[in-house]
């Protein structure tokens, strides 16, 4: 069976759901606070993540989920998220 339309598959079973851009964390935060104040029945937050998200060589590449980057992998990677991929200046420069 597969695994989309996740969404339609929790209405069927008459969840409540809630979709939020999992990388924004005051959609999530909103979500969640939502979901406390339902009681009728129970509550699904779907977040949608990008896998390495900010990161160039590990964006959408399913291989780096569980596998640490060596040294030189993880400064590149810090140096991307810190700097927002070059479009900001990082304190560390």
């Amino acid at each position: 069976m597969p695994l989309e339309p996740l969404r339609d598959k929790y209405e069927s079973f008459n969840w409540h759901v809630l979709e939020v851009d999992g990388h924004n964390i005051a959609e999530f935060v909103g979500a969640v606070n939502e979901a406390r104040a339902i009681y009728e029945k129970p509550t699904v937050i779907i977040a949608h993540t990008i896998p390495g998200r900010g990161v160039s060589f590990m964006e959408y590449d399913y291989m780096w989920h569980g596998i640490p980057p060596n040294q030189e992998q993880a400064k590149k990677a810090l140096s991307e998220l810190r700097t927002l991929g070059g479009k900001i200046k990082s304190e560390h420069e």
